[in-house]
């Protein structure tokens, strides 16, 4: 039996063209599954393979890093020996020798230049050698797996950057969020690229993803810059984090209220461009002519002003003057202030409270202090710049608190950990101003703020790169 001609034309259609048809639908499948289609899944990534390593998570920024979070699953301990990636358009090696312990996640930022373009597709396949130390059989053992995904971009202002290796030696991780300190020196590699007109003004500081992260310049001298970067995840114990350190053309002002900021008092108009609580757990900078609110207020004899910047003056010892803030600090604190003036007798910069209406007269709190530097806190602050004039000068006073016990306080002269057993509560009230054995001091603050505690009260460790364009 024949096939009616108009069927058999119909069948004959469909044998032609049907292998073309499946083949355009495998096609398109394959493209919408790698986000051709799609804007939003365009920005997703998707790992497959990594046998034992737990979660992985990964992310490539374009002509810098490939950086990879990965944990553990064996049930023991992992020493990451080695790290292999191959991607299209380059390769790298790079050997971290981080130890990861069971359950846990550790970060890795591998450096390199050609493993993927911003904004564009990447492939990269990756090669993890491990050790599993204290086993039988501690190996060398191997992870393998693929991440597909498009590439992070650096900030479009920056036109170049240098690499920050945070590095967090103690056997606890930071808090989240965490303020970190980048000590800028005249001999760090991009210390020429620092606009000084004005003085770091075309500075951002960027995530491994291109996110910009809230910094803030504290001071800078024809030698040194300190900024305060807010990272907003842990670095595990005995990690490191990476982060960059942008820079825009020198005519370029970044500073802003926002993400780019600087201290109140280095703008030529007082807080332009101070972001300070974007940064810090706490923050005030007595701009105006109003004191901030929220504090309880304790005068005998002294006198009192703000006027972008709050003066204090005593003008005999038995005068005090001082503002407590009625709202408590949790533990692993750290209060700091910065002013200028003249101290006598050993003034009190800042106090510590068990009760935000405990007489204030002498400063006789759980901790009286003065002193300024940055460093290892634990047993005092150690000083990067001058050491403390007790009579005169600038500087930043600081005191800490670090849960309940008997411990020691900041720098103070009320008492010494080795010496007394102090009780520290778990709400503590803090306080600025003068005691009253301070006659004859006239200060004046330009800024008050709470930060986080390190990890043992030891700041993790910077290390700079070298400048990428």
């Amino acid at each position: 039996m024949s096939l009616p001609r108009r069927s058999q034309s119909a069948l004959e259609y469909m044998m032609t063209y049907g292998w073309a048809i499946l083949v355009i639908v495998i096609v398109a499948a394959v493209l919408y599954s790698l986000g051709i289609f799609s804007p939003s899944s365009s920005l997703s990534t998707t790992i497959t393979g990594f046998s034992n390593l737990g979660t992985v998570n990964a992310v490539c920024l374009g002509g810098t890093s490939f950086t990879i979070s990965m944990g553990d699953s064996t049930g023991y301990p992992i020493n990451i020996t080695q790290i292999n990636l191959t991607s299209s358009s380059g390769k790298t090696t790079y050997s971290p020798n981080i130890l990861i312990q069971p359950n846990s996640i550790q970060t890795v930022t591998v450096p390199s230049s050609s493993l993927c373009t911003s904004g564009a597709r990447y492939s990269v396949s990756a090669v993890i050698s491990y050790l599993e130390p204290g086993q039988i059989l501690p190996g060398p053992y191997t992870s393998t797996g693929t991440v597909t995904g498009t590439a992070a971009s650096p900030p479009s202002s920056a036109t170049s950057y240098e690499p920050l290796n945070i590095t967090n030696t103690q056997n606890q991780g930071t808090p989240s969020p965490f303020q970190q300190m980048i000590n800028v020196t005249s001999t760090s590699p991009g210390w020429g690229d620092i606009s000084s007109s004005p003085f770091g003004q075309n500075v951002e500081f960027f995530s491994s993803t291109g996110q910009i992260l809230d910094s803030w310049l504290e001071n800078y001298t024809s030698t040194r810059a300190i900024w305060w970067v807010k990272l907003t995840s842990s670095i595990p114990a005995g990690s490191k984090q990476t982060i960059y350190m942008g820079f825009a053309p020198t005519s370029t002002n970044l500073f802003n209220t926002n993400d780019v900021g600087e201290a109140p008092q280095l703008s030529t108009t007082y807080g332009e461009y101070d972001d300070g609580a974007n940064v810090f757990n706490n923050y005030w900078n007595f701009a105006g002519t109003s004191f901030p609110t929220g504090f309880t207020n304790y005068n005998n004899g002294g006198t009192s002003t703000v006027d972008n910047g709050l003066n204090i003056s005593l003008a005999s010892s038995g005068n005090y003057y001082a503002f407590v803030y009625n709202t408590a600090i949790s533990p692993d604190s750290i209060v700091e202030t910065y002013s200028t003036g003249k101290r006598t007798n050993g003034p009190t910069d800042l106090g510590a409270y068990p009760s935000n209406s405990e007489s204030v007269t002498g400063f006789a709190g759980v901790a009286n202090t003065w002193g300024w530097g940055y460093g290892t806190i634990s047993g005092g602050y150690g000083n990067i710049g001058n050491p403390f004039d007790i009579s005169s000068g600038s500087g930043v006073a600081s005191i800490y608190w670090i849960g309940t016990g008997d411990e020691g306080v900041g720098w103070n002269y009320d008492f010494v950990s080795s010496t007394y057993s102090i009780t520290i509560p778990s709400s503590i009230y803090l306080s600025i101003g003068m005691g009253n054995n301070c006659g004859s001091s006239d200060l004046v603050y330009y800024w008050l703020r709470t930060r986080t505690y390190p990890p043992n009260g030891v700041m993790p460790s910077v290390s700079f790169g070298s400048v990428s364009q």
